[in-house]
């Protein structure tokens, strides 16, 4: 039987799927039969910084502050809380404050007393009293809301309960050198920065995990604004404002 031009088409096709669809399985089947090397893919460095435990105080009142008599607490944000001298009653002595307190100072709290806040709102204000080159001095470390009954503590906003140089161990002595002179450095953490010239305020995020900051203090502590960039949480370049 003779066939036909368009059936002998047809056969042909028909050869041309079978063997394409042929060399598709077998290359499946080889491909499976590989091992399987693992794709490698970019292993993000983890700060230490960021596994730190920071111990909390569990202070939420007066009441509770007095535990902290005869213990040391350590500053965390510099340039922040003011200091001013106290009477032999525990009370704010006149003549305004004396300074604002360092990063990094460790005060022995030698009392805790309350007293009315200035203004004419009635509230009260929690005071660690401390000694500083042989005078009483006292911080602000809580306040007492009156409508509301309510205290509102700032010990773990601004203070360490633990010496921050044993919580931060893994940084250099070069580092801590910088922070007590209040420097910045390229590649400083977050935490080493805000130790050194005080806590930043965000300006902008950029690409690639990028966040710039602006501080009220130049490298050398003193007052004046700084913008600071910050790539993968570490200083990549900072500059003096003003």
């Amino acid at each position: 039987m003779k066939l036909s031009n368009r059936a002998k088409k047809r056969i042909i096709w028909a050869a041309v799927l079978i063997a394409l669809l042929a060399l598709r399985v077998g290359w499946m089947l080889y491909d499976r039969s590989r091992p399987i090397t693992p794709k490698k893919t970019a292993s993000k460095r983890i700060q230490q910084d960021y596994l730190v435990r920071l111990p909390r105080f569990y202070i939420s009142g007066f009441e509770e502050a007095k535990r902290l008599v005869g213990n040391p607490i350590w500053v965390k944000k510099g340039f922040q809380l003011p200091y001013f001298p106290v009477g032999r009653s525990g009370k704010a002595a006149a003549g305004g404050g004396a300074g604002r307190l360092l990063a990094l100072e460790e005060l022995v709290v030698k009392e805790v007393v309350e007293q009315i806040a200035p203004g004419p709102s009635g509230d009260r204000q929690v005071l660690a009293v401390f000694e500083k080159e042989g005078v009483s001095m006292g911080t602000v470390i809580g306040t007492f809301d009156g409508k509301r009954q309510l205290y509102q503590m700032v010990l773990d906003q601004f203070f360490y309960a633990k010496d921050p140089r044993e919580l931060y161990s893994h940084w250099s002595e070069n580092t801590w050198r910088l922070i007590r002179d209040h420097e910045l450095a390229l590649d400083m953490t977050f935490s080493q920065v805000a130790l050194s010239i005080g806590d930043g305020r965000l300006v902008t995020q950029e690409a690639g995990d990028v966040q710039v900051y602006e501080f009220v203090r130049k490298p050398g502590g003193a007052a004046g604004r700084c913008r600071v960039r910050f790539k993968g949480g570490r200083v990549s370049d900072f500059k003096v404002l003003e």
